[in-house]
């Protein structure tokens, strides 16, 4: 297919699209959840979804990925790039785990459609999820809307081949995939199959808080690369509402927190004051974020880990979540001389690590400080980077568990785990770091954070 006539299609339906996606949103009655828009066609409604309501996130997958560099532009900067992800994967079979989406979307699909790929749209749904794959306008459309861009939509269908698909045959690739009892097909504006995931027996997927074991009154630090900050604010919604003071800061720096992040934030050097507009914000929001100071180009940070025990002591919060270390943005670093930043109160360390760093090559790309990682590993700059360089630079005396209080816990957190493929390599880092690490390390905690169901697994060290 011709990514230069793909990429007309996409412009020229720009106004179809808060239509459909209002269209979806009615159809499947729901206000939030974890979306997949697929197919080259993809982006326009992710966009009109995630506009209609804050808490939805949107991966939008497919190839060519040529395709989707008009949709990177558009969004880079603005507030969609936080809940939007752009990932390359084919249509058959999706990259994708099981039970990952609430809601699967592919207009365009009559290009596309086969048995197969209606059975792995089903795959990915979760329980209760809903899938609607197929071509046209949608019922919301106005005329006028179709009038002024019909003609030329079908021009450009014609140059890439579109196929014609009717109802009959349609409802024979539905039998085909053993979907008859979950599907059904619509005429409203365009054709359509539309899958409903029954809800089927599972076990609750687990919060945060519960795969990371904790207790009362825990101070966390986070370092590594790859989520920290991500983890840091989730973690701290989530136990703030579950009714906890939460206080969430940092002692080296981090971009200061949009206001869905934090509701109350404190910048102040003087330790004695600090302490006392803490103490108000907990009293009057629950959750606050403190910084010692602001830092050219956005950020904050510089708290004194001293100051951190002093808190935990002196004031009546639930848990203190510390970021102390920085990453540069990269899914895996490796300390220098001065880190982490450790509070020695700390009695659970998270180090972190971006999973999607797997394969690719060890340099400055990739990994902040990647010279210090290849001296801890025995890997060479260059070379792919595998489970066995992450569980090693994991457990390494002067990798990411450096600096840990001798009473913490340590429980790693692998990142960005999406895929079945990340999922399998995953769990080898797991498993080789419950092998070879301290036996401060109980388990090794499996997530993605981007979703609103963060935790793939919990992996424990065999008793």
């Amino acid at each position: 297919m011709n990514p230069k006539v793909i990429k007309k299609i996409n412009k020229l339906w720009k106004g179809v699209y808060p239509y459909l996606a209002r269209y979806i949103i009615d159809l499947c009655g729901r206000q939030e959840g974890d979306a997949l828009e697929l197919g080259p066609f993809s982006g326009g409604i992710a966009k009109e979804l995630l506009s209609l309501s804050s808490a939805w996130k949107v991966v939008v997958a497919g190839e060519p990925q040529e395709v989707f560099d008009p949709l990177k532009k558009e969004i880079r900067g603005t507030p969609v790039a936080e809940r939007m992800m752009i990932r390359p994967s084919p249509l058959s079979p999706l990259t994708f785990m099981d039970q990952s989406f609430d809601l699967v979307i592919f207009r365009g699909a009559l290009f596309f459609l086969t048995p197969t790929i209606l059975r792995e749209a089903y795959r990915v749904l979760r329980p209760r999820g809903l899938a609607i794959l197929g071509g046209g306008y949608g019922p919301y459309t106005p005329r006028s809307v179709m009038e002024e861009i019909a003609q030329e939509s079908k021009r450009l269908n014609k140059l890439l081949g579109k196929r014609w698909i009717t109802e009959e045959e349609l409802v024979g690739m539905v039998q085909e995939a053993s979907l008859g009892e979950e599907a059904e097909i619509s005429q409203r504006g365009g054709l359509w199959v539309i899958l409903k995931k029954k809800e089927t027996w599972s076990e609750r997927d687990l919060t945060l808080s519960e795969a990371l074991c904790l207790t009362n009154h825990e101070v966390i630090s986070l370092v590594g690369g790859g989520g920290k900050t991500t983890l840091m604010f989730s973690l701290a919604k989530e136990l703030r509402g579950k009714g906890l003071k939460i206080i969430t800061t940092t002692t080296t720096k981090i971009f200061e927190p949009a206001a869905g992040q934090t509701p109350c934030l404190v910048i102040e050097e003087d330790q004695k004051q600090a302490i006392e507009l803490v103490k108000e914000g907990l009293n009057c929001h629950g959750h606050v974020t403190l910084a010692a100071k602001r830092f050219p180009g956005g950020k904050i940070g510089g708290v004194n880990p001293d100051l951190v025990g002093r808190i935990a002591q002196e004031l009546q919060v639930d848990h203190l979540i510390v970021e102390a270390d920085g990453a540069k943005g990269l899914p895996i670093k490796a300390p220098g001389d001065h880190e982490p930043v450790v509070p020695q109160t700390t009695s659970t360390l998270i180090p972190i690590v971006g999973i999607d760093a797997l394969g690719r090559p060890l340099g400055e790309e990739e990994a902040f400080r990647p010279g210090r990682i290849a001296e801890l590993t025995g890997a060479r700059m260059g070379d792919p980077i595998t489970p066995p360089i992450v569980a090693t630079l994991i457990t390494h005396p002067h990798g990411l568990i450096k600096g840990a209080p001798l009473r913490a816990r340590i429980t790693p957190f692998l990142n960005k785990v999406e895929t079945s493929e990340q999922e399998r390599r995953a769990t080898e880092v797991a498993h080789e770091v419950l092998r070879n690490g301290d036996r401060r390390i109980g388990m090794v905690v499996l997530g993605k954070l981007f979703y609103h169901h963060p935790i793939v697994k919990v992996i424990r060290r065999e008793k």
